[in-house]
């Protein structure tokens, strides 16, 4: 596989293993995924029409890739669970 497949999938394991991996590592690529999407199937920004944005990804994307998304509490804490990953990784597929 593609090097930077290895890292993503990495990246993966990581953010569902743990709320700092996921927050500073697998958020930003998420986010710049689902940010392309937008702009090249719907003409939408994520950053200047947040509310046609949130509405395009549904909630458990849009949660994970909102700009005003806080950073965790307890670094230690498990991160996304792999059934919401999935539904985020379904969400970005219907745009």
């Amino acid at each position: 596989p593609p090097p930077t497949l290895g890292r993503l999938e990495q990246q993966v394991a990581l953010g569902v293993a743990g709320a700092f991996e996921l927050h500073f590592r697998l958020v930003p690529h998420v986010r710049s995924i689902a940010s392309g999407l937008l702009s090249a199937r719907q003409r939408v920004s994520i950053d200047e029409e947040p509310e046609v944005a949130r509405r395009l990804l549904g909630p458990y994307a849009w949660e994970l890739v909102r700009a005003d998304r806080p950073s965790p509490i307890d670094q230690l804490a498990r991160g996304l669970p792999a059934s919401d990953l999935r539904r985020v990784v379904e969400s970005l597929e219907r745009i």
